[in-house]
């Protein structure tokens, strides 16, 4: 299976803070990094409230040899943010099918809740969030990026 599995941290309004953080302290790498108002451009129907031009909707830092993500929108919006809940498993892969099949496998699952349905989207051909029965959440990503 040619997946990977990337920490994705919600940051709640402070992911611009923490990838200057990551960057200054740990040498992160910025691969991939896109702002509310770039994510507009990109997506007319893309909304957000005043004064969040800068706020991070994705971004993609490489630590040594291993990657994380960062944002600010919490991926279980049915549960209220708060450190300790902010983070998540990102499986992704650029093979379609591999990623429809995890996705069709994970729920399957009785105790598998999904959070926001797997479709194509506007970074990504495939593309969805569901929390396991252990209350950890994972976003399934068709990629488009060789990062």
């Amino acid at each position: 299976m040619n997946v990977e599995v990337i920490p994705f941290l919600s940051m709640n309004g402070e992911a611009a803070e923490a990838i200057t953080f990551y960057e200054k302290t740990l040498g992160a790498k910025v691969l991939f990094r896109k702002s509310y108002k770039e994510m507009k451009q990109m997506s007319p129907d893309f909304t957000y409230p005043g004064g969040q031009d800068e706020y991070i909707t994705h971004s993609v830092l490489e630590i040594g040899a291993n990657k994380i993500m960062i944002a600010e929108e919490a991926m279980d919006t049915e549960r209220p943010w708060e450190l300790g809940n902010s983070t998540s498993l990102c499986i992704q892969s650029q093979d379609q099918g591999q990623m429809d099949g995890l996705y069709e496998a994970l729920t399957q699952h009785e105790g598998v809740k999904v959070l926001v349905p797997y479709a194509r989207n506007e970074f990504s051909p495939g593309y969805g969030i569901v929390r396991d029965p252990f209350g950890v959440v994972i976003q399934l990503c068709v990629t488009v990026h060789d990062f």
